[in-house]
């Protein structure tokens, strides 16, 4: 029987207001976590109302 462990990442945006996320650092979180052999499985947003994100958390696993 197949087992994994699993990881969860919070990626918060820069900037003075909160609302910038730069992309290129994202890729760079994500290609890490995939040469690592993590699978990212989801992605979900944190939002404390009024449409504004205050984070992303993303969710990995792999097969221990």
């Amino acid at each position: 029987m197949k087992q994994f462990e699993y990881k969860t990442v919070e990626i918060k945006p820069k900037g003075t207001w909160r609302s910038k996320f730069d992309i290129v650092e994202i890729d760079k979180i994500l290609n890490q976590y995939g040469k690592d052999g993590w699978e990212l499985i989801s992605m979900e947003d944190k939002n404390f109302g009024y449409g504004n994100t205050e984070c992303f958390y993303y969710t990995f696993k792999r097969e221990i």
